[in-house]
């Protein structure tokens, strides 16, 4: 099975995202992945730093973003699209939201629950609703970012059967410099799952790149520049299985 990472920088405007991002689509759907990955905050023009209000960033970019993930998901109806995130509004409540998407529907969403200072500084409000989807390839579950960090959102993830954690982040100027991906992989190794993330960076700092980590290890993942890249990987669901009925995991 095939899962394929868009990891990207930030840029200035609306349009430049989502023109760049439809651009990496469109090259990485040749490899043929059965799952596309976006970042977290992926069509926030510059990151949330530039904004005043989660309002703000949900009326510039949420429809716009809607309607890009729907086109690209219609324009490859046999992917799973992970559609990193975006700012939803429910009521006068707003969210850190990430989608998935097939030939062009809405299949699921799911809230961040661990908002980071910047966040809740804006406006932003966590929910606390795990989300594993059921595939023809795997069950894969969602995490956002800091979700990482709570033992509840993980343990709820890996109960509900995931196999996979889809986990989109972004790196600030002020995200820690961290070696490796030790929570990530501690994580993979004691619940035999693998963690896809992907990043959406603003800066150098270590921690927020992209990798796919497996229980075994880091099997593959980008510089800490910066800059646009696509990884793409093959994953082994055969010796997953192994593993995890070690662990002794249904």
């Amino acid at each position: 099975m095939k899962v394929s990472l868009i990891h990207m920088k930030t840029r200035d405007t609306l349009e430049e995202v989502l023109s760049k991002t439809e651009e990496n689509i469109r090259k990485v759907a040749e490899q043929k992945p059965n799952f596309i990955a976006l970042p977290e905050y992926f069509s926030v023009p510059g990151f949330i730093e530039n904004y005043s209000s989660a309002k703000e960033i949900f009326e510039e970019t949420f429809k716009p973003t809607m309607d890009f993930l729907k086109h690209v998901s219609s324009e490859f109806p046999d992917i799973y699209i992970i559609g990193g995130t975006l700012i939803e509004r429910k009521q006068e409540y707003f969210f850190n939201t990430c989608t998935i998407w097939k030939d062009g529907e809405l299949l699921k969403s799911y809230r961040k629950r661990n908002l980071i200072n910047a966040e809740v500084k804006i406006g932003v409000s966590g929910d606390g609703n795990p989300l594993v989807l059921d595939t023809e390839f795997c069950k894969i579950g969602v995490l956002v970012c800091a979700d990482i960090f709570d033992s509840n959102a993980v343990e709820q993830t890996v109960k509900m059967g995931a196999e996979i954690i889809f986990l989109p982040v972004a790196a600030l100027y002020a995200h820690p410099n961290v070696e490796g991906h030790p929570l990530s992989e501690k994580i993979a190794s004691e619940k035999g799952v693998f963690i896809v993330k992907v990043g959406n960076v603003r800066s150098g700092a270590k921690g927020g790149r992209s990798a796919v980590i497996a229980p075994w290890g880091v099997i593959s993942e980008v510089e800490d520049a910066p800059s646009d890249a696509i990884l793409t990987v093959d994953l082994d669901m055969a010796k997953l299985k192994a593993y995890r009925e070690k662990l002794e995991i249904q």
